[in-house]
C-alpha cells in the first residue's frame, strides 16, 4: 500500500524502519509531546511485527505507515479507527517526523494524505488530533492541513511532575 504526494510516499511501516521510527522520538523536543517513548529499537520492531499481523489479520483499527522523501524514511504517521457502536464514524491521527526533517512542510503533506485515504477507505465524518499547546510546529501542520482548532483541554495529561495542556484539531467530512 502506497499513498503518494508532492515530493512524499505513505506507506504500511516494515521492520526495517524500526530505527528511524525510534529515532523520531528520542530527542529532547519529541519527548515533551509524548506520554512515553520507547526505549529501544527492539521495542519498536516489536510493535511494528504486531501492527503488520493485525492488519493482516484485519484485527486492528491502526493503519501505521512510514513517510518517504526521497526514498528516505523520515517519520511515522498513524490512523486508528475507533470501532465503538457510536464512533464508527470518526478516527484518530497520530504522527512524528525525524528532527532532521522537521519544519519543511513533510507533516503537513503527510496528514493531508492520510486523511484523505482515511475519509475515503472508512467513510469518516471526522478525523482529530490532539498536540501540546506548545508544539507550534505540529498545530501550524494540522492547520496547513485544514484541520482547525476546537479547543484547549486544560490540564489534560500529567507527565514528570506538571499538567499540560492540549490542543484538539479536527476536520470534517
Amino acid at each position: 500500500m502506497k499513498l503518494k504526494g508532492k515530493g512524499i510516499i505513505l506507506r504500511h511501516a516494515r521492520l526495517s524502519d524500526a530505527k528511524v521510527f525510534f529515532e523520531c522520538e528520542q530527542d529532547k523536543e519529541a519527548r515533551r509531546n509524548f506520554m512515553s517513548t520507547p526505549k529501544t529499537v527492539k521495542e519498536v520492531r516489536n510493535g511494528i511485527k504486531k501492527d503488520i499481523l493485525e492488519l493482516k489479520k484485519k484485527k486492528s483499527g491502526v493503519e501505521k505507515f512510514a513517510i518517504e522523501v526521497d526514498g528516505k524514511c523520515v517519520g511515522h504517521i498513524l490512523v486508528e479507527i475507533l470501532n465503538l457502536k457510536y464512533t464508527k464514524h470518526k478516527a484518530e491521527i497520530g504522527y512524528c517526523i525525524h528532527k532532521d526533517f522537521r519544519g519543511k512542510g513533510i507533516g503537513s503533506k503527510a496528514i493531508k494524505l492520510i486523511t484523505d485515504y482515511a475519509f475515503r477507505k472508512y467513510k469518516l465524518k471526522r478525523i482529530w488530533c490532539f498536540t501540546r499547546t506548545f508544539n507550534k510546529g505540529s498545530r501550524k501542520a494540522l492547520e496547513k492541513a485544514g484541520y482547525k482548532l476546537e479547543g484547549v483541554l486544560r490540564k489534560n495529561k500529567f507527565k514528570d511532575g506538571e499538567y499540560l495542556d492540549d490542543c484538539i484539531y479536527a476536520r470534517l467530512k
